[in-house]
């Protein structure tokens, strides 16, 4: 087993991120989604599979061949990633409110948010989400369980991003432009 101070926080941070979602999935309720694609069922899946997986190196030795070691104060860097990741998570789905949504497109009666977090980053979800990847090898000490989710979640932002940027050009037209204009993608735009 590897059980570490390090990756005791992370799976604690697993949980706390898994909550965030659950209870902002319960506030949006029954509202119709635009149906997934096959490939985009698989990419969440396999996105909650790269946050879950990394409990067979923690639990089990087998993964031990690819353990490594790093300094403490490393390990300490990805617990500030993480906590900032699930901070910006959670405030991410505060300001989206009953905007949410698990499937890419706009649904409903949704508007375009540009207050809080929006008002300055047009995916902070996604931020976190890299904030996440990046957190995952300095916390959990081996090759696969720390960069498992990075490939996944590499693979799922770029056939994600494109998408969900389309429908929202759809649906606001000139307004997301604009707001694409004053935003940046993952980080605050410099003025």
């Amino acid at each position: 087993m590897n059980v570490s101070i390090f990756a005791a926080i992370y799976v604690i941070c697993t949980a706390a991120a898994l909550l965030i979602r659950v209870a902002f999935m319960m506030l949006v309720g029954g509202r119709l989604a635009a149906k997934s694609s096959l490939i985009d069922k698989i990419l969440v899946f396999m996105i909650v599979a790269g946050m879950v997986a990394p409990l067979a190196y923690i639990l089990t030795p087998f993964l031990d061949f690819a353990n490594y070691s790093l300094p403490d104060a490393l390990a300490w860097i990805g617990i500030v990633l993480i906590v900032f990741s699930l901070i910006l998570l959670w405030r991410s789905h505060a300001d989206l409110g009953v905007n949410f949504a698990l499937t890419p497109g706009v649904h409903g009666e949704q508007s375009l948010i540009k207050r809080g977090v929006y008002r300055r980053v047009r995916h902070p979800m996604y931020t976190s989400l890299w904030l996440w990847a990046f957190s995952m090898p300095l916390l959990l000490h081996n090759t696969v369980a720390g960069a498992i989710f990075l490939v996944i979640f590499l693979a799922f932002y770029f056939a994600r991003v494109p998408i969900e940027e389309a429908h929202m050009m759809e649906r606001f037209g000139d307004e997301y432009r604009k707001y694409m204009d004053e935003t940046g993608r993952l980080v605050p735009r410099r003025k």
